[in-house]
């Protein structure tokens, strides 16, 4: 018998609960995971004697029901509709090209491709039906055309049936050119009257219509001939027009001219733009040696080379040195300075006009001091230099322009080239697809008068009216089929007994799955006792002696799967009890007959028998019931310690055949079981009772209605719910676990208790 903890994994909480959920602070994670599928099984299980009981009536009810009707026998035949010739079919795509006209609306007229559509709806009308019809009034005078055509005027008809069904076969994507017809009735003689008629009328009217097809056909060609020799006119002058105007005639020769004549003027400009910034630097260079404009190196040049310039400046120069000298020796306001410098006034305009002679249309307005400075001839070889760079900039920018707006020409005729040359292309190929057209519409009119004169061969019938038979040559009906009616009777009574079967357990309100009750009440589940067959008998007790008339019972420890489901939670409880150092625990139910005692009766046991000492309090004061589960007497108890101050140890009593399992019976019953057990008395119990016992069990009242439970479980260390599957309804289960949830007990987790099998 397991007793180690090791299969047992605890939860610890990762934050801190708030205090209405304290009593759910702890959670135990069970290695195994709980199936999704199990409550569906379970409820199968539970209700498969009303799933059998449905699935049987229905099966049964479509068994009456197919071996009750009418046989009926379905018969078909098969035509071959025959195409025109493939050499038709490319001259109508060539006509829907050459004409712009939707090939449908070609084929319609041509009958070069049969409308299966209207094929199908001509075949069933007055025109093709009422004789056959009228010819089989003779043997079956109830038969009309709107019946024989499925025309029933509103009024409900069965599907198919005494009615004519054409088709076209098919073979997945790919629609045969064969049609079918079959024919639906419950006398064998009258399907095959109806069909051999059916298919002589219409092989009589594919023959007719082969004839008009080819008058038909005769007629369109001689209309469509002076339309495409239009055209083709009408294209041949669009053509020369084109040519004249773009002067386009070989597109791809003169596209690569284009492009080769755009490399050239790329190259020529690129050439261009390099002289022009050799040209620019040079510029620049000059002018940085010469430290002068281009106009100021003109006009300083022609100034040196001018005698009469040059001799007033040395003039001026002389007496300008003439003026410092006398400025040492005189006032500004002296006479000899007033004359020296009137007369240095007049050089200087003398100058200017020397210089207006000398620079002519090169003239600036205010000569700076750099510009009058006498040139040699190094910087005059400079200046003509610049006077010349100037004049090939000038140059090499007017070619630039010239080059960079061609260019941008060219390209602009290379962008638009590909349209006009599309153009140019299309007109030729419509030209040549309208000339192609004309050839072959002059010798498809030759061809046409040649079959014009032969006679068509009508559609055939590759498969005559036939009515399936067997391997003995019986008619085989279409309907009723036993075996299909039998097997949709099964499956649709297992559906409707399915759904027969939640119905049913969705209006008991009760709980019949352990998961159902711990998604109810969102705690931990401990444990799940199975139910066993022997609880329900008399001496279904604790080993040793029996007590009659006890409503608990309990399970055989020794029993396989019993035992080892209060070793599981064993198990789970010790896990809880050495990581928490909890010693007592509370073990309640909802309500009454639910099993608690034997839960609370087999756990002590168990933990005596894994070695720790074990004290089993009954403090049920209510109703008693541990004494007669272990067979003592109920003399002293629980209820004279707290009442009458009898000691501890003489309440305490040995379980028979265990060594560590100890009992204190309830003792007599009390009017006001809350106040006793609220008292300090009670207190002073479970403090003694820690220090002699590893685990004390309080087996106590149900929950609902009492209130001396929630008292006792509030004392103690923790409690376990024990919930009868089978018993226990929703809404009560609700209200104790909202109960506990207010009165923040500390609750471990539940137990439940199946009662029934």
């Amino acid at each position: 018998m397991p007793t180690r903890e090791q299969s047992l994994q605890v939860i610890r909480p990762s934050q801190e609960v708030p205090p209405e959920a304290a009593w759910v602070s702890k959670r135990f994670e069970f290695a195994e995971q709980s199936n999704a599928l199990a409550p569906i099984w379970g409820l199968l299980r539970r209700r498969l004697f009303v799933i059998a009981s449905v699935a049987i009536c229905a099966t049964t009810a479509s068994w009456l029901w197919s071996s009750t009707r009418t046989p009926k026998y379905e018969g078909r035949f098969q035509l071959l509709v025959e195409p025109l010739k493939t050499s038709d079919s490319e001259l109508v795509r060539l006509l829907s090209k050459t004409l712009q006209e939707n090939v449908n609306e070609l084929s319609r007229q041509t009958r070069t491709e049969l409308d299966y559509q209207a094929l199908m709806e001509v075949l069933k009308s007055p025109k093709v039906i009422d004789p056959v019809v009228q010819d089989l009034k003779t043997l079956y005078p109830d038969i009309t055309y709107d019946q024989l055509v499925g025309n029933t005027n509103g009024k409900p008809a069965a599907i198919g049936y005494n009615m004519l069904m054409i088709s076209r076969i098919t073979q997945g994507k790919d629609e045969s050119r064969v049609i079918e017809v079959r024919y639906r009735h419950a006398n064998p003689r009258k399907i095959e009257e109806v069909l051999g008629r059916v298919a002589d009328a219409y092989r009589k009217y594919s023959s007719e219509q082969q004839q008009s097809n080819l008058r038909q056909g005769i007629k369109f060609v001689d209309q469509q001939i002076p339309q495409v020799r239009l055209r083709v006119n009408t294209l041949q002058a669009q053509l020369q027009s084109f040519q004249q105007r773009y002067g386009v005639f070989n597109p791809d020769l003169q596209g690569e001219q284009l492009i080769k004549q755009l490399d050239q003027v790329k190259t020529q400009r690129l050439e261009t733009e390099r002289k022009f910034a050799e040209a620019r630097s040079l510029y620049v260079s000059l002018q940085q040696q010469i430290g002068m404009r281009q106009n100021e190196a003109i006009a300083a040049s022609a100034l040196s080379e001018s005698p009469q310039y040059q001799q007033l400046m040395t003039r001026v120069r002389e007496l300008d040195a003439k003026i410092a000298e006398m400025g040492t020796r005189y006032t500004e306001n002296s006479p000899m300075m007033i004359n020296l410098r009137e007369e240095r006034q007049k050089l200087m305009g003398l100058m200017q006009q020397e210089a207006q002679l000398a620079l002519g249309t090169n003239r600036l307005t205010d000569l700076p001091a750099r510009v009058v400075t006498y040139q040699n001839s190094v910087r005059r070889d400079l200046t003509q230099q610049l006077a010349n760079t100037t004049n090939q900039l000038q140059a090499l920018q007017a070619s630039l322009q010239s080059l960079v707006q061609t260019e941008a020409q060219l390209e602009q005729q290379i962008k638009e080239y590909p349209a006009v040359s599309r153009q140019y292309i299309n007109l030729q190929r419509d030209l040549q697809a309208a000339t192609d057209t004309l050839d072959q519409l002059l010798k498809r009119k030759e061809a046409l008068g040649v079959d014009a004169a032969q006679q068509d061969v009508p559609w055939e019938l590759i498969m005559p009216p036939t009515i399936p038979r067997n391997q003995k040559g019986n008619l085989v009906p279409y309907a009723p089929t036993p075996s299909r009616d039998i097997i949709l009777g099964a499956i649709g009574g297992l559906l409707l007994g399915t759904c027969a079967a939640f119905v049913m357990d969705n209006l008991q309100d009760i709980f019949n799955d352990s998961e159902e009750v711990r998604r109810a009440t969102r705690l931990p589940l401990l444990g799940a006792v199975p139910y066993y067959q022997e609880m329900k008998k008399p001496g279904g007790k604790m080993p040793g002696k029996t007590s009659p008339g006890s409503e608990e019972v309990v399970l055989d420890p020794k029993a396989g799967q019993f035992a080892q489901a209060f070793c599981s939670l064993y198990n789970r409880i010790h896990a809880y009890t050495s990581e928490s150092a909890a010693h007592t625990l509370t073990v309640t139910s909802v309500g009454v007959n639910e099993g608690k005692s034997t839960v609370a009766a087999n756990l002590a046991q168990i933990a005596a028998q894994a070695g720790k000492r074990v004290l089993l309090v009954d403090a049920n004061l209510r109703r008693p019931q541990v004494h007669e589960i272990v067979n003592l007497v109920n003399l002293k108890g629980l209820s004279e310690y707290l009442e009458e101050g009898v000691d501890f140890s003489d309440v305490v009593g040995l379980a028979p055949q265990e060594d560590n399992l100890f009992i204190v019976t309830a003792g007599k019953t009390v009017k006001n079981p809350t106040k006793v057990l609220s008292s300090e008395r009670m207190q002073s119990f479970i403090n003694q009772a820690e220090n002699e016992f590893d685990l004390i069990i309080f087996d106590t009242s149900h929950l609902l209605g009492k209130l001396d439970t929630t008292v006792l479980a509030q004392q103690t260390d923790g409690m376990v719910l024990v919930v009868g599957l089978g018993k226990v309804t929703r809404s009560h289960l609700k209200q104790a676990v909202e109960e506990l949830r207010v009165s923040q007990v500390p609750v471990w987790g539940v137990i439940t208790n199946n009662l029934r099998g």
